[in-house]
């Protein structure tokens, strides 16, 4: 049934009355190009849907937790590559424990810091709004710009750390490891652009199957070690002449004690990702998240210290790079041993099944990061069309962002997630450090119910998060590969580090902070205050014309029906025609005249702005309105067989004061 509409507009005439005219939401229109879309990505929602788009905590899980619960996947092997090193010194092993120890209790005290800021901020953002409200706007900046960094970093490193299981299990597929890193980014992308619960669908299978792959390995490694089982028997005997032999700190050095310590701390990414989104879970959505990272935390805990635990009594410490064809992930060496030779089909399981969760992991990254983007736009920082909502209420021009930065980083460090590391985690400790310092002064100041044992926490954690983003930064300045052997200053080549970070980060503050200064100086230039009304006098039309037709006549009936001063524009390229021209002019239009301008040179919009100044400097009060004729055919691919001078033309007429374009159609029927 059509909707009615009011009597004011069915007549044509503009409404009496100066209150706005609400019209009921139209009908659904579906063109070819919007039935394609609807196929790939889903049926557009309304925005009233976006409550049913909420998550219960059993899809939260796995959307917003596999990026903390995936890191284990490679925090370990993190720490044992640096700890193994290029020599192999297999003594150190041992230190990986006291490492893993230090890791689990920073990672609980980061859990219950967040807690605290998803009560204290339920509407999401994290370390952005806690150091806007507390800290100032420079603080908040470089937070957010630490995170969107690090929200990049994320899918850059989950995706490659995926593929490199799937490399473990299937060693021929490593010469495509960079083309299949950049098809698992555009499947995460795809299934994200479809909506967060249709995500959460989707990766809920394989998120849970990890996690009982890993815990399962670590209870049937936990049981061949206590058994003396045969198939553990040989790694064990392994791991305990390694630990006979252990090395002493002043051999292995501090120094290299920090950088394995500061590699392992992206098992810690992550963690923020649930304070980041706590308006997409169901109601009560702050109670909601936290529950959330409380389970995160623990499984994280559980599944990091079982599987190191593990690495170092089997004493594993071969294949580790993963730019060789023999690399052998630590997470798949470990499932290799834990299992007999009766259950070694769960290797596969735990392979493929890490390979599934590192590539969704990325997907913590695709919620995190639009929400933090459509903030930081709507406070003015970032373009508005980040904080645009798509049509099935996610921020798709976030999510699109995201995965090109993404593919450019795997693309720049050929997928070695040993090499992605480099960069990692300082931008997220910077965050957690800000976040942390900003609720300890929110609880100075509003002293809320129990607010000395959160301060006390808070207080905790951002010294410990603090003191890890110093470490992590010294560590990791300068520990990638060389940038390129082209690349020196004398003798010294500069690495791919954390320094890149350092540098990004005030970067992008200063971007932040060019573009809140543009908006604001638009919004003052276009103030109603400032509003100076000259009403121009009179209106020159140019229509452009290319010969006479039916299109070109209906162009120049529009034209009359805005001014009196109508001028067709014919722009002569080539001079053997222009004799037909005039001929067909004279025989059908009479009343217009016709303005011929020679172009030798065979441009178009030299001699239009030419005659432009020209109309222009004939007198003051006026404005000069361009009518471009577009064809508009039934057949897509008709427009390949006709000459389009518009959008050029449309292009070079973009910053003329005074000058409107404006295209009239012509449609073909058949």
């Amino acid at each position: 049934m059509p909707t009615s509409l009011p009597p004011n507009l069915t007549s044509g005439k503009p409404p009496q009355s100066a209150e706005p005219t609400i019209l009921p939401p139209p009908h659904k229109y579906d063109s070819a190009l919007g039935r394609l879309r609807h196929l790939v990505f889903g049926r557009s929602l309304p925005t009233s849907g976006a409550g049913h788009q909420r998550l219960p905590v059993f899809l939260a899980l796995p959307i917003f937790s596999s990026d903390a619960l995936s890191s284990n996947a490679y925090a370990t092997e993190a720490i044992l590559s640096v700890l193994l090193g290029a020599t192999l010194i297999t003594a150190n092993l041992h230190f990986a424990l006291p490492i893993a120890i230090g890791i689990s209790l920073l990672l609980a005290v980061v859990v219950q810091s967040y807690r605290q800021v998803i009560f204290a901020y339920p509407d999401g953002g994290g370390a952005y709004p806690v150091s806007r409200d507390n800290l100032g706007v420079v603080s908040s900046l470089v937070a957010g710009a630490s995170l969107l960094i690090d929200y990049v970093l994320t899918v850059a490193v989950s995706v490659a750390a995926g593929v490199a299981a799937i490399i473990t299990a299937a060693p021929s597929f490593h010469p495509y490891l960079v083309p299949m890193c950049i098809v698992g980014v555009l499947i995460v992308t795809m299934l994200n652009l479809r909506g967060v619960k249709e995500a959460g669908w989707a990766f809920a299978g394989p998120s849970y199957l990890f996690i009982f792959a890993v815990l399962a390995t670590v209870v049937a490694g936990l049981i061949g070690l206590a058994l003396h089982t045969p198939h553990v028997a040989e790694a064990q005997r392994l791991g305990e002449s390694y630990a006979a032999t252990k090395a002493g700190l002043s051999t292995v050095g501090l120094y290299l004690i920090l950088r394995a310590f500061a590699q392992g701390c992206s098992a810690l990414t992550g963690v923020e990702a649930i304070s980041n989104t706590t308006p997409l879970f169901q109601e009560p959505h702050a109670k909601n998240a936290a529950l959330t990272t409380v389970w995160m935390g623990v499984l994280a805990v559980l599944m990091f210290g079982g599987l190191t635990y593990l690495a170092v009594r089997f004493g594993v410490h071969e294949h580790l790079d993963a730019s060789q064809s023999d690399y052998q992930s630590v997470v798949g060496q470990v499932a290799n041993t834990a299992w007999p030779p009766a259950l070694h089909w769960m290797f596969y399981v735990v392979q493929y099944s890490t390979a599934a969760i590192l590539v969704i992991a990325a997907n913590a990254a695709f919620a995190g990061f639009p929400q933090l983007a459509s903030m930081l736009a709507k406070d003015g920082f970032l373009p508005r069309q980040l904080a645009n909502i798509g049509d099935r209420l996610s921020y798709s021009n976030g999510i699109l962002l995201l995965s090109v930065a993404a593919i450019i980083l795997i693309i720049i460090f050929k997928g070695i997630v040993d090499a992605l590391l480099s960069l990692y985690a300082i931008g997220v400790f910077t965050s957690f450090t800000l976040a942390q310092i900003g609720m300890c002064l929110r609880w100075l100041r509003t002293r809320e119910r129990g607010w000395q044992s959160s301060l006390f926490f808070n207080a905790l954690g951002a010294l410990a998060t603090g003191a890890v983003t110093i470490i992590i930064g010294i560590s990791k300045f300068a520990d990638g590969e060389v940038i390129s052997p082209y690349f020196h200053f004398g003798k010294y080549q500069p690495h791919y580090g954390a320094w890149l970070v350092i540098l990004l980060v005030p970067i992008l503050v200063m971007m932040f902070l060019r573009v809140h200064r543009h908006y604001g100086e638009m919004a003052e230039e276009l103030a109603l205050e400032r509003l100076e009304v000259v009403v121009p006098k009179h209106n020159t039309v140019l229509v452009l014309v290319s010969r006479v037709h039916r299109g070109i006549v209906e162009a120049l009936n529009y034209a009359q029906l805005t001014s009196d001063d109508v001028r067709a524009v014919y722009i002569e390229t080539d001079p053997n025609k222009t004799a037909a021209l005039k001929a067909s002019w004279n025989a059908h239009v009479t009343e217009i005249p016709l303005v011929i301008m020679e172009s030798p040179y065979r441009s178009l919009v030299g001699p239009l702005l030419r005659y432009i100044d020209a109309v222009q400097k004939e007198r003051s009060d006026d404005v000069v309105t361009v009518i471009l004729p577009e064809l508009v055919s039934r057949k897509i691919w008709h427009t390949l067989l006709h000459n389009q001078a518009g959008p050029l033309l449309k292009l070079a007429l973009l910053n003329r004061r005074d000058v409107i374009v404006t295209n009239v159609r012509y449609f073909l029927e058949h």
